[in-house]
């Protein structure tokens, strides 16, 4: 999983290598839980104009965390935390512990929705949703394009990460919990350690740094609302010398920010690795089937190895 150093001061001040591998040492087992060996192909679902620009392409867009479709789900971790926060300021605690976690809250109130860094692609595991053809697909005319998910988890570096979305609440709150009492755990050893020389300095440094390390779990966190879609994120890490390769499109209520991923080369130009693709609902879905065969053609992939799918779905109810 990539850990955000993008903003990193050329070295911290106070806080030391040791304390670093200590912050990845806690993340590595929650790493593990949220990135499973997927078991199938995954679906990415788009519009018309869409597939045709992927298709054309060879590369994915991932989209900047804030230009989703329901920017609400980048702080609902943010409200989890809060609501464990609160939980603990009802305890009895010591003065280093409430003052962390009331500066803590402090700041989860004023969020920045900035994360420029932060970019990603959306897939499920639904090849055939009716939801995500409403909500992803244009209503008519849409397409779920299927990869290769082996493919896509061993991509995996520090730049990019393949991982389960988990919408189970009670999971979220256990998570929650050792989050907090980790980052309460880690704050006191730099205290009892006088990595600086007061408890003010230190928590300036400590809790940015600490924020790169465990901010990428957030976008695996969501709603339960959402479960219906199965989903599954490869996040992307952006860095900038890339801004020559970022893209803009016009939504109607915002500009939204993305950034062409190129999942496998081929004869060094950007390849897809492809399943399948399915074609929505839609008044003439069997001329879309041919017109999509005809596609992958025109840009060399073969319709053996890519199969063409019809929707099961009548286009009357979408």
């Amino acid at each position: 999983m990539p850990v955000d150093t993008r903003r990193e001061p050329p070295a911290y001040k106070y806080i030391r290598p040791e304390d670093k591998r200590a912050y990845v040492e806690w993340c590595e087992p929650h790493i593990a839980v949220f990135n499973p060996v997927p078991t199938s192909p995954l679906y990415h679902y788009t519009t018309g104009s869409g597939l045709i620009e992927i298709i054309k392409s060879g590369e994915l867009w991932a989209t900047q965390l804030r230009c989703l479709n329901d920017a609400s789900e980048m702080l609902y971790p943010i409200e989890l935390l809060l609501a464990e926060i609160h939980e603990k300021l009802d305890t009895p605690l010591s003065d280093d512990v409430r003052f962390l976690l009331t500066t803590t809250e402090d700041k989860l109130r004023k969020p920045q929705l900035e994360a420029r860094g932060w970019f990603v692609a959306c897939f499920s595991e639904d090849n055939d949703d009716l939801s995500q053809w409403r909500a992803y697909g244009g209503g008519e005319g849409g397409y779920a394009i299927g990869f290769n998910s082996l493919h896509l988890r061993k991509l995996g570096n520090q730049f990019m990460f393949l991982g389960k979305v988990e919408y189970d609440t009670t999971k979220h709150k256990a998570f929650m919990a050792d989050l907090l009492n980790q980052t309460i755990v880690f704050f006191l050893d730099g205290l009892q350690k006088r990595r600086a020389p007061s408890k003010e300095e230190w928590i300036s440094e400590f809790l940015p740094c600490w924020a790169n390390f465990v901010v990428t779990f957030s976008p695996f966190i969501k709603h339960p609302k959402f479960q219906g879609e199965r989903e599954w994120r490869l996040v992307y890490h952006f860095q900038d010398e890339e801004f020559p390769r970022m893209r803009y499109l016009q939504r109607n209520s915002m500009m939204t920010q993305h950034v062409p991923l190129q999942l496998m080369m081929q004869n060094s130009k950007p390849r897809l690795p492809l399943t399948g693709i399915v074609v929505g609902p839609c008044r003439h879905k069997e001329v879309s089937l041919i017109s999509v065969g005809d596609l992958l053609t025109t840009y060399n992939y073969s319709v053996a190895d890519v199969p063409l799918y019809i929707t099961e779905i009548p286009y009357r109810t979408v």
